[in-house]
């Protein structure tokens, strides 16, 4: 969406403006806003929308405000009713870029940083800025609250709009700002800035006289209105006009030589980036108006591209395949300059020696550049000030180098290439470039290879810039490889590469030299966490996670992993999420299995895997508070836990560290951990039932009963047992189901433990009724009733309750069904036990349907989605789903019905859910035929 308050109130969305009405709803809107992404307490918003005479219910009539804004905004774009939620007040979602003034700050800031050596660029910051302003901010509005706002808004225009002033008068547009500083002068004649920049403004077109007249009005009206005198600012540039002082005058620019081109060769097969050169070759014209006559330019900002990337991305290629297409926009000089950032054999370029290149290039003669490096880049950018320019500076080692060498005249253009991201150069617009796409990976291979011998073998040629990470650099390796080798098949080289005995170099390129030399700029702290996250067999990690690794503070290791982020050594594709490029992964492993010592790097994994041992034990905690807390085993002699604030928190935890977690259990497998393997699995055990990840629910269960028998604890085994039966059944293993069920009833038999055979009738419950033997299941079911009654244990008590009465429905005994689910149902809400909650509203919407009660069957079917979608079981809501369609469609309610069934099949697909998948489908299709 997007908000303004820079005028009038408006929001739009995908479906247009939303219709704000009245002016109570636009003063909770505006409050909302101007604490974006804040929870803004219920009194203040009672305070800025009815001021000092709040009416008796305000509390309520303030909730009937926000329900009506609620529907406003969701009118105009679907999703926006979530954006606005309640928790010790309210809080309305909006990101940055969502709302005017957000946006005007923070180009008045980037402004700001870059008006001392980028003052085109802050000239065209504060213009974008300025433009976002349709009139007084929040016009319209009163209130004591919102009159504050607005007149501090009001002083941020005024000063943005100072600001843009003094820019453009020091860019040498004095003669185009008089008659607006006139105008602003006679707006607010006690300010005394725009008054000083009216003086400067006509003394620099030559009215030197009037210049001195600004000052005599100025003074003598802080004189009768105020009884002042002018500031000491003011005061000092009266003085200077009236001497003369040379330094009111703009600098003098160095004359135009003729047109120089330095740009290398252009890589005559560069293949793909098309994105990245569709926006490098039209994006950049439009921002400064390179077609249009040189003296309608203004004061347009020079464009600075930052193009970043890991070694071998192909960043200088694209830089100089993208500066031929430009050169013909810049005919004044094409220069190219390699800043050795990231070279073996020679030294960083020093940017006082860069700018001697530089400014000999474009025909300053060499006694002319300044000793100093300053007044070399000083005359560095008063040289090109008339020029249209393109600077390509390639390899630069970091921002310091860099912002020496930029123009600072509307007109040019400057390419930057780096293996660093140059966040310092707050102007500059950042390209970051990852690896080609598979297509474009094998369009370049045939490319340089030949396409004849490419277009033979597809299959191995995809495997070829597979191996190669569809890194540009290794992908040109390998085909140059392949193409000096007549006698080779593609298929033969990828088999060299899988094997490793292709080591990806040539004469004058090496991807492993590339990667060295990278590692060898880190410092001692970032070499040794590259190292480590060698070790790390997951897809990613986050900063915990790598905290424990090479245990570290959680702030140093993300500070580490944004160093290696910011140097392209690693990947952040998730925010918070880290992760190597293939290559880089091997090129990490091989470093850590020959510098660290095994001890070492044992004492990492253990960290590691305890890390996650211990946080997957709290976060199951939350998800399942009621269910039986196992103590995770310490391998090490201090365990860092990440805490998790709420059920909601624990389940993304698990989405993100999925994959992380089942690698985990194989370190700990491997490392010879037993007590570690099963309590993962214990730990994991919740998360995949609800999310239904009913593979990776079999596959850490066969690793925990293998742990278990190792263990030889009978009560351990007899609880994977009973586990890994569960997970067999719900995949459709019923035999192996069975047979591990039986072993865990035996088991728990022989140790006496009458829960735990409690527990394991109750899985039988569910294997029996998967197989659809409900009698069979049903006897389990009252066995584990008995047993739960006998032990005292009501929420197991009413789990078995609702079995039993689910099963006697699906007989169709619904008489002797309802009450069990019934009272299932009030004692799981006695025990505020969600999950149960919802199963039992699902079998008594099941008992409604099946008896005619279909209106009350939908109603029990939505109470159990929205607790169940609360608690992430989307196991479960693809069934509740189901059904619900069922109901729906004896409703004869058919556009509902197929909707549920939709939701369902997309549920049972991502799940692996085949049976259920199939029969959903046939449901959709049948009552597709009824309506078609």
């Amino acid at each position: 969406m997007r908000f303004r308050i820079l005028g009038s109130i408006e929001a739009h969305g995908t479906a247009g403006r939303a219709r704000l009405a009245g002016a109570r709803q636009l003063a909770l809107l505006s409050t909302l806003l101007l604490n974006t992404d804040s929870v803004v307490p219920t009194d203040e918003l009672v305070d800025a929308v009815w001021g000092d005479a709040p009416p008796n219910n305000a509390t309520s009539a303030l909730h009937t405000y926000v329900s009506r804004l609620r529907r406003v905004l969701g009118a105009a774009e679907p999703d926006a009713e979530a954006r606005l939620t309640f928790g010790a007040g309210y809080r309305l979602r909006v990101a940055p870029d969502e709302l005017d003034v957000v946006v005007f700050r923070e180009l008045v800031a980037r402004a700001r940083a870059a008006s001392a050596d980028h003052p085109s660029d802050a000239a065209a910051d504060l213009r974008a800025a300025l433009a976002l302003w349709r009139g007084p901010a929040l016009a319209g509005l009163s209130g004591r609250v919102l009159r504050a706002h607005a007149a501090r808004l009001a002083e941020e225009h005024t000063a943005a709009l100072e600001e843009r002033i003094a820019v453009d008068l020091a860019l040498g547009s004095a003669a185009e700002l008089v008659e607006e500083l006139r105008e602003l002068v006679a707006a607010q004649p006690l300010r005394e800035r725009p008054r000083g920049q009216l003086m400067l403004a006509l003394y620099r077109c030559g009215r030197q006289a009037e210049a001195l007249r600004a000052y005599r009005d100025g003074r003598e009206l802080l004189g009768a209105e105020l009884g002042i005198e002018p500031g000491a600012d003011l005061r000092e540039l009266h003085e200077q006009i009236l001497r003369g002082a040379p330094e009111l005058t703009l600098a003098r620019r160095a004359p135009r030589t003729a047109c120089r081109n330095d740009l290398p060769r252009d890589v005559p097969d560069f293949t793909g980036r098309t994105d990245e050169l569709r926006r490098l070759l039209a994006v950049l014209p439009a921002r400064h108006g390179i077609d249009a006559d040189p003296a309608r330019r203004g004061g347009a900002a020079v464009v600075i591209e930052a193009i970043d990337g890991m070694a071998g991305v192909g960043k200088t290629a694209l830089a100089v395949h993208a500066a031929h297409r430009l050169a013909e926009h810049y005919p004044d000089a094409q220069l190219f300059v390699d800043l050795h950032g990231h070279t073996t054999a020679q030294a960083a370029l020093d940017p006082s020696a860069a700018l001697d290149l530089l400014l000999r290039a474009i025909g300053v003669p060499g006694d002319r550049i300044p000793v100093d490096p300053d007044e070399r880049a000083a005359l560095w950018r008063a040289s090109l000030a008339e020029r249209r320019a393109l600077v390509v500076l390639d390899n630069a080692a970091d921002t310091a180098q860099v912002r020496p060498l930029l123009p600072g005249a509307p007109g040019c253009l400057a390419l930057i290439t780096s293996r660093r991201r140059l966040a310092g150069l707050e102007t500059a617009a950042v390209l970051s470039l990852d690896v080609l796409p598979q297509a474009d990976a094998v369009g370049l291979f045939g490319s340089v290879a030949g396409r004849n011998r490419t277009a033979r073998e597809p299959e191995a040629t995809r495997e070829v810039t597979a191996l190669c990470g569809q890194l540009p650099l290794a992908v040109r390796i390998a085909a140059a490889r392949l193409r000096t080798r007549p006698a080779w098949s593609v298929a033969h080289l990828a088999d060299r590469l899988r094997a490793g005995r292709t080591e990806l170099s040539t004469e004058d390129s090496s991807v492993t030299v590339a990667f060295s030399l990278s590692y060898r700029q880190l410092s001692d702290d970032q070499q040794r966490l590259f190292r480590l996250l060698g070790l790390v067999t997951g897809p990613d990690v986050d900063a915990h996670a790598v905290a424990a690794l090479a245990d570290l503070d959680p702030r140093a290791a993300d500070r580490l992993l944004e160093d290696l982020v910011d140097v392209h050594l690693l990947q952040e594709r998730t925010p918070g999420r880290y992760r190597f490029h293939d290559l880089l992964r091997r090129h990490a492993e091989a470093i850590v299995a020959r510098s660290v010592p095994e001890v070492e790097r044992r004492a990492a994994l253990a960290r590691l895997v305890d890390f996650y041992l211990h946080t997957a034990h709290a976060a199951d905690l939350l998800l399942y508070p009621q269910r039986p807390a196992i103590e995770p085993d310490l391998t090490t002699a201090a365990v860092r836990v990440r805490t998790l604030a709420d059920e909601t928190a624990a389940l993304a935890w698990f989405d993100a560290e999925r994959p992380c977690l089942l690698a985990a259990q194989r370190v700990a497998v491997e490392a010879g951990r037993p007590a570690q393997v099963w309590r993962l699995a214990w730990a994991m055990n919740t998360f995949c039932q609800r999310r239904g990840h009913l593979a990776d629910n079999l596959e850490i269960w066969r690793a925990g009963l293998a742990a278990a028998v190792e263990l030889g604890d009978l009560a351990t085994q007899a609880l994977a047992h009973r586990l890994l039966g569960h997970a067999c059944a719900r995949v459709g293993r019923h035999d192996q189901a069975l047979a591990h069920l039986g072993q865990a009833l035996s088991l728990a038999e022989r140790t006496g433990d009458v829960q735990d055979q409690a527990h394991t009738h109750r899985i039988l419950t569910a294997a029996w009724a998967e197989q659809g033997d409900e009698r069979r299941a049903l006897g389990h079911a009252v066995e584990a009733l008995r047993i739960y009654r006998a032990v005292g244990n009501p929420v197991w008590e009413a789990m078995a309750r609702n079995a039993a009465g689910w099963l006697h429905a699906r007989l169709g005994e619904h008489d002797a069904a309802r009450p069990l689910c019934e009272q299932a149902l009030a004692m799981f809400r006695q025990h505020l036990h969600r999950e149960g909650e919802a199963t039992a509203l699902d079998s008594l919407g099941y008992i409604a349907h099946h008896t005619g009660w279909h209106a009350d069957a939908v109603t029990r079917y939505e109470h159990a989605l929205a607790l169940l979608r609360e608690l992430g079981n989307s196991y479960e809501e693809a069934h509740t789903l189901a059904r619900l369609g069922e109901a729906y469609a004896a409703l004869r309610r058919p556009a509902e019905a197929s909707e549920a069934w939709r939701q369902a099949s997309t549920l049972y697909r991502a799940q692996g859910r085949a049976a259920e998948l199939a029969e959903t489908l046939r449901r959709l299709d049948s009552i597709g035929q009824q309506t078609g």
